[in-house]
Order: structure tokens, then sequence, then C-alpha cells
């Protein structure tokens, strides 16, 4: 299962970041994966995966996976690319699972979503179970409101890029004045929280604009409130 993993996120990976933290682009993927001259596919995805990995391979060995995740010091390399605080995340507050469930993806069945529960079994402890990990994930979306978040919050920006996969998960229509969707043409996953590029399309840039607009609205009404507590505190000690 880990080696299906492992090859399937050569397009998971290169999807959700294209153009931001590997150099490796869909552009780069599709023009291998379609270039016949390298031979039957097999050979063209190992093209994709020597270039990838700079021809040093995959390691697929899931026992030296799971000890690596269970790595908690603070400089442990793990822990410094915030790699088991996500799988943390997704094992105790929305899942939010890579699966090959679906019958529209090419790389069979071999990593279902029980085998998602199984790591995090194995990396945390046999209390995230399936039962565990459902039942938080109702709390999560119940505590925050899931679809119907509109109904519990203000003050929330949601970015996504119309490249990343997990837009589709997102809110991509503004719900308020207070709850605004920015919908960013041609970028992938966190665009907008990376340092600014020349090299940049426009909508990105003009997202980041918006972005601080919004925050320092948001700013102004949080000075005022603080100025408004502060002056009633003062008032009421001179009485």
């Amino acid at each position: 299962m880990k080696l299906a993993v492992a090859l399937a996120s050569n397009f998971m990976n290169v999807v959700q970041s294209n153009n931001l933290t590997d150099p490796y682009t869909i552009r780069d993927l599709c023009n291998t994966m379609t270039n016949v001259s390298i031979g039957e596919a097999v050979k063209r995805y190992a093209a994709v995966n020597i270039a990838r990995t700079k021809g040093r391979g995959l390691n697929v060995n899931y026992s030296f996976y799971v000890d690596l995740m269970k790595q908690t010091g603070w400089t442990s390399p793990i822990v410094v690319a915030q790699a088991r605080q996500w799988v943390f995340q997704t094992c105790s507050q929305f899942a939010f699972y890579q699966t090959s469930d679906s019958k529209d993806q090419p790389f069979g069945s071999l990593f279902p979503l029980k085998f998602s529960i199984q790591q995090c079994m194995d990396i945390f402890g046999d209390q995230f179970n399936q039962s565990a990990i459902q039942a938080a994930v109702d709390w999560t979306n119940n505590y925050y409101g899931g679809w119907n978040i509109s109904t519990s919050v203000t003050n929330i920006v949601f970015p996504n890029g119309s490249i990343d996969p997990w837009h589709a998960l997102g809110i991509t229509k503004s719900l308020s004045e207070d709850l605004v969707a920015i919908f960013i043409t041609g970028t992938a996953h966190c665009a907008n929280m990376y340092p600014a590029r020349s090299s940049d399309p426009p909508g990105l840039t003009a997202a980041r604009q918006h972005i601080t607009q919004l925050i320092g609205k948001v700013r102004f009404k949080l000075i005022k409130i603080i100025l408004e507590i502060y002056h009633d505190h003062t008032f009421s000690i001179v009485i």
C-alpha cells in the first residue's frame, strides 16, 4: 500500500503545489506522460519519478515511515516539516484523506480509506480508529459550522486556487460581507501565503492585496473595540 501511495504522490503533490514549492510542474508532468518517444506508459512514469526524486528513488518502507512519524522532538525533520502535525490533524479533527476509493483515477484500489485509518492507529495509537475519527470529523463540522459556517462566525477570508484540488472542499463564493471568498484563477495550494514573486499571475497579486485590505478592516474594528473598552474602564474608575 505504501508503494501505491508513493507512486500516486508523484501526481498528487505536483498538482497540489504546481509552480510553488516543486520545480516540477503540471506541464512537465503532462509533457513527460504524453511523450511516447520515452516508451510505454510505465517507462514514462519512471521518467517522472526520476525527475522528481532526482534519481534517488522512493522509500516505500511502511515501518520506516511509521517510526519517522512517531518522532516528537522539535528538531526532528518530520516535525520541522510539519508532516506529523498535519497527519495528527487528519486523525483527530477532519480526516481529508487522499485515497484510491474513487474509480475516476488511474492508480487502482491499493490505498483505500482503511489504509489511512490504519496509519492513524499505527502512528498515534489504537484509539484513533474509524469510529473515533468519524466522531472527531462530526465534532469539527458541528463546532465550526461545516457547510453552514455562515451561521456561527464572522471576519473570515476564504482564499482558494483554481488549480488546487482542495478547493473542492472550500468556500469559493462569498457568504456575506464578513465572510469573503477569494477564488484565484491559475494558482495552486496556499499560493497566497507564499512571498510575492515577479512571476506571480495578476490574479494572485490582486488576491493578496484584497486579503490585506480585509485584514486591515478587521484590525480597525478590533482597535476600535479595545479603545471603547479602555474608555469605559477608565471612566468607571474616575467615577
